[in-house]
Parts: C-alpha cells; sequence; structure tokens
C-alpha cells in the first residue's frame, strides 16, 4: 500500500479519457511513489484498465487490474503521478508525458 499524496487520482472526463488511450498501449506499468520513503518500484503487468465514476462531483478515475512479479493479482485505482511507461529504455511518469500538473518527486529512470 502507498502513502500517496492523491495528485492525480482524481480526473475530468477528458483526462481520463486521454490516459486510457495512453495506457492501452501498454503491457507493464511501474507503480512507484519516489515522494513517499521506503516504497520500492513495482512493475505490473497489465491485464485489464477502465475508468470508473468517482461518486465525487464530475471527477473520475482509472482501475488498474494486473499481475505483480510474483504473481498476485491487484486491482486499485491509480494515481497517475506514481504511474510510469516505458518509452525507449527509461520509464516516464504518465503525469507529467500527459502535460497534467504533479510533482512524481522523480525525473525519468531506467527501466527495471
Amino acid at each position: 500500500s502507498f502513502c500517496k499524496a492523491d495528485q492525480l487520482a482524481y480526473l475530468s472526463k477528458a483526462q481520463a479519457d486521454q490516459a486510457l488511450e495512453l495506457l492501452k498501449e501498454q503491457k507493464e506499468l511501474i507503480l512507484w511513489c519516489a515522494c513517499c520513503p521506503e516504497n520500492e518500484k513495482q512493475k505490473v503487468r497489465i491485464s485489464n484498465i477502465y475508468i470508473q465514476f468517482t461518486g465525487q462531483e464530475q471527477y473520475y478515475t482509472l482501475v488498474l487490474e494486473a499481475v505483480d512479479s510474483e504473481g498476485n493479482v491487484i486491482k486499485e485505482e491509480l494515481d497517475l503521478a506514481y504511474v510510469h511507461i516505458k518509452i525507449g529504455s527509461k520509464a516516464y511518469n504518465v503525469g507529467n508525458t500527459l502535460g497534467f500538473e504533479c510533482n512524481p518527486c522523480v525525473s525519468p529512470f531506467f527501466w527495471i
């Protein structure tokens, strides 16, 4: 479980649609809150990803269903400030890649 600040957990419908289009092209993600002490990178293989209404105002979230490196099935709402995709040989933060305002506390790093 991450200790997150929820920078990009709640999104507008347009942001959620844009993020879903990007993430649907990925096979794997790295989930990592670099801002959180003692938090480790977690590489996951995507099984499914979809948009869900939060029930709050006009906000949506992305829900990830995936399998981690130990074979555990996970299902969680994403905060795009702490989700990273592979571009070339490096991992890039999804929020920054989409031009959304956030601070992932890390520059692009080599994919694991």
